[in-house]
């Protein structure tokens, strides 16, 4: 397996609060990674160390071997690229938050075509080809001109997901992609992500929905207080765990 993400030795803290302790990871090309566990546990904070978001304090990062921010000195503190690089590197990589973060003043395919034409200066009409097509792909063709404000919450979270692709990533990072919505309109984002798993698409997903992450997943990664816990297959770590501060887990969120 050809390895497109790795993680050594990574620690993050807020002030005193330590979010991160030591976290090792790697991502291979093609795999679906699920990140689980309780609220605090440091997953959405690894995500966003993953594309930037966040600065690590120490360890180090790399994208299809090329380290956005690297670990030096007996401290391992993390040494960053310059802003420039880090940007290139990580145009690789889209990302697909809770709340949506679409832009309220522009429509469906002006969010979509927004960052092609301005950070990779694609042309208009090619933007807008692979922006109808990616419209299409999530179901919501006819939604073109709408804004926003005239979407459910999954029709927004699914303009999002077609607002990631249309930078055309390799690697896609959801984080809780549908703890903001209804629980009828979960099934609706989740079918799209499953369409992108069907793809091979290389995901790392955080998500409190056990039954998606058992069906979708390649591995499973349990984190607890800023460290990874204990990770496996799906089956090892949702049908059958055996840790039981994972059993203690599992039986709070199933």
């Amino acid at each position: 397996m050809e390895e497109i993400i790795r993680i050594q030795q990574l620690y993050k803290s807020f002030g005193t609060l330590e979010v991160l302790k030591g976290i090792d990871l790697s991502v291979n090309k093609g795999e679906i990674l699920t990140i689980i566990g309780p609220s605090g546990s440091g997953k959405s904070t690894l995500l966003r160390c993953m594309n930037h978001l966040e600065k690590a304090d120490r360890g180090s990062i790399s994208i299809d071997g090329q380290y956005i921010g690297k670990a030096e000195g007996k401290d391992g503190k993390t040494v960053y690229r310059s802003n420039k690089e880090i940007l290139t590197i990580c145009r690789r990589l889209g990302m697909v938050f809770q709340n949506f973060n679409l832009f309220p003043h522009k429509s469906v395919i002006e969010n979509l075509i927004e960052a092609p034409v301005k950070v990779k200066k694609m042309e208009k009409e090619e933007a807008l080809l692979i922006a109808r097509e990616l419209l299409k792909k999530v179901g919501l063709l006819d939604k073109e001109k709408a804004y926003p404000n005239q979407l459910s919450g999954g029709q927004k979270q699914r303009v999002a997901i077609a607002r990631a692709l249309a930078m055309q990533p390799e690697i896609m990072l959801f984080d809780e992609p549908t703890s903001a919505l209804d629980p009828e309109l979960i099934g609706e984002v989740l079918q799209v992500i499953k369409q992108l798993a069907e793809e091979h698409m290389t995901m790392v997903i955080v998500t409190h929905e056990m039954n998606f992450a058992r069906d979708i997943s390649d591995r499973v990664i349990f984190m607890e207080k800023g460290e990874i816990v204990t990770q496996g297959s799906p089956e090892e770590i949702l049908i059958n765990p055996r840790l039981p501060r994972l059993q203690t887990f599992l039986n709070k969120v199933v």
